[in-house]
């Protein structure tokens, strides 16, 4: 997957800030779509990952 800006630890920690302020337990896709924003600077790159989200949640559950 190719994105404008790759998230780095940074912004990592930003998404991970914004799962623990929603007193998230379990990751899910309309969970991943609401917080893409703090990992993710570009809209393309938004734009890009989200049409993909249910399918990479769904692929992380099975790991």
């Amino acid at each position: 997957m190719e994105l404008y800006k790759v998230p780095g630890v940074a912004e990592t920690l930003d998404w991970a800030r914004s799962l623990a302020a929603l007193g998230a337990t379990r990751i899910d896709a309309s969970l991943v779509d609401a917080t893409l924003g703090s990992a993710l600077k570009y809209q393309e790159d938004l734009e890009r990952i989200r049409e993909q989200v249910p399918a990479l949640v769904e692929k992380a559950r099975g790991a």
